[in-house]
């Protein structure tokens, strides 16, 4: 199909702002994309779908039209509220069409109709080698689920086929897979130097090479080798309308982050009223009345909210999630100056430049889980994604307390990203703060940098660890559980299955090791400090 066809199809309102002469341009495929350095991941003769997220200035719009290459052309979506005027005049000096797409009509419909027009052009009867491509490309367009279009490549593969998240839960599949395979298929997609890869006889394909990071991507899991020949077609294009049915998904929430977005600044503006909050709830269809609390996380590169979408949506449906300030920077306006992770974003695997660490936000109406088991099952979520982070990478939590009215909103959004910022300073590679742990010694602990951690700790307790590792005995234990049964004898006695006169002798030996009397409430205070500072 060409570009002019495009701009006539009414339904898509499309607006071409440059490139008027170029509109013959032949279209030959379809690709969405918000990285800053797209060149990898688009083809020659592509048309270009973008949001904008990447946008910092004239010079990051003529560097993303300059990685563009031959594409034929590029689309705008409006998350920045408009399209800049330097990305338009380098579209005009590069001599790249420029369209834009009102904000009521999503990627997805121009996706469709571009594959559409593609399909009706393989001509019919179609040639062997595009059969079954086709039939599957037109099984989603028409309506179908992709648990048929799956269905349908595991048969013409004769194996069973399951499209998949990165902590391990089947999205579509044509048969059950066991939480042990589950497991191992995420752990080998997330650390493969190379992907495909192949682990237990599965096969591991990723969904698309232009998400930000691994740990925000889908991939497919098959039985057997890698598939070859016309089979491997079968693979390339059932990951293509997998990542389109994840589009159409992502154009649907789109909408209702940016009506989130727009409760932030309402929020943050300090002249939010309880109508407009109420209103705006209301909007995103988010209730309060069982139960509502926040979670902020910071994740590597851009994956935040697809990675708080992959850990809440699962318990929690009806969960909305932004990304603050994502239009105006990469990052956002919670982007952190703590390290990043080389990225390693869909198949390509290796390492890269440095990515910035974004925040994202989600309200999560409780809908009858308890906000304990909603920590734990995000908790669970993210430790099953750290394989994925690479070197330096981390992802921090924050969680508020809960609420069951409007008007605590406000205060519930800066604990969540307070708590999710003392997380960020554990030095764990996963960590959690929770409203609870806010007022606890441990928010404390965590704000201490690790450097005077290590040294204070080691200062009261590398005595008893020197000690421990060289005669075999287990004094540091035994503090531990003295100082955790609040200094009673007779249970802690019964917590280590020891005589009294055997408690009492380690405890006398601690004392003389440290230096410190076990009588004194400070020198036991600063004994459970020490303890705590892992």
């Amino acid at each position: 199909m060409r570009l002019r066809e495009l701009v006539q199809a009414r339904h898509l309102h499309l607006k071409v702002l440059t490139g008027h002469d170029l509109l013959d341009r032949q279209v030959r495929g379809v690709s969405t994309t918000d990285l800053a350095e797209p060149g990898r991941f688009v083809k020659p003769g592509e048309l270009v779908l973008t949001e904008l997220t990447w946008h910092t200035g004239a010079e990051s719009a003529r560097d993303f039209v300059k990685a563009l290459g031959e594409v034929a052309a590029l689309v705008s979506g409006t998350a920045l509220k408009g399209v800049p005027l330097d990305l338009v005049d380098a579209c005009a000096e590069a001599g790249l069409p420029l369209l834009t797409l009102p904000v009521e009509v999503p990627f997805s419909h121009v996706t469709e109709h571009v594959l559409r027009a593609l399909i009706a052009e393989l001509g019919s009867p179609p040639r062997q080698r595009y059969g079954s491509r086709r039939r599957l490309a037109s099984t989603l367009v028409d309506g179908g689920s992709l648990t048929k279009v799956v269905t349908a490549v595991a048969g013409e593969l004769d194996v069973p086929c399951w499209v998949m998240s990165p902590t391990g839960r089947v999205i579509v599949g044509s048969q059950p897979l066991e939480e042990e395979q589950r497991a191992r298929l995420a752990h080998t997609f997330l650390t493969a130097r190379h992907l495909p890869g192949m682990v237990g006889g599965l096969s591991v394909f990723p969904i698309s090479k232009g998400a930000p990071h691994r740990i925000a991507n889908w991939f497919l899991a098959y039985a057997g080798e890698q598939a070859q020949g016309e089979n491997e077609d079968l693979i390339v294009e059932l990951a293509a309308l997998v990542a389109l049915e994840r589009s159409r998904l992502e154009a649907a929430q789109r909408i209702e982050r940016r009506v989130f977005d727009q409760l932030l600044e309402l929020l943050e503006s300090g002249e939010a009223g309880l109508p407009g909050v109420v209103s705006r709830l209301h909007t995103l269809h988010v209730e309060t009345e069982h139960g509502l609390l926040v979670v902020a996380l910071s994740a590597p590169g851009d994956a935040g909210v697809a990675v708080l979408d992959e850990l809440l949506r699962p318990l929690a449906p009806g969960v909305v999630t932004a990304a603050p300030g994502a239009a105006g920077a990469p990052g956002g306006a919670g982007a952190s100056s703590a390290a990043g992770v080389p990225s390693r974003a869909g198949g390509t695997g290796g390492a890269g430049a440095p990515d910035a660490v974004g925040e994202a936000i989600a309200l999560v109406p409780l809908a009858g889980n308890s906000a304990r088991e909603l920590t734990a099952h995000v908790m669970a979520g993210a430790r099953r994604l750290e394989a994925g982070l690479g070197g330096e990478g981390r992802i921090a939590l924050g969680v508020s307390s809960v609420t069951t009215g409007p008007a605590a909103l406000n205060g519930l959004i800066e604990e969540a990203r307070h708590a999710r910022s003392l997380a960020a300073l554990s030095g764990e590679r996963i960590s959690v703060i929770t409203g609870d742990d806010v007022s606890s010694h441990r928010t404390l602990l965590s704000a201490i940098p690790a450097d005077l951690r290590r040294s204070f700790r080691t200062r009261l307790l590398g005595a008893l660890e020197a000690y421990d590792a060289a005669h075999q005995t287990d004094l540091l234990e035994t503090l531990q559980a003295f100082l955790e049964e609040s200094g009673n004898w007779t249970s802690t006695s019964e917590r280590l299955h020891v005589h009294v006169n055997t408690l009492r002798y380690r405890l006398k030996r601690i004392e003389e090791l440290t230096g410190r009397s076990l009588n004194s409430w400070d020198e036991r205070v600063d004994f459970m400090l020490a303890v705590r500072m892992r």
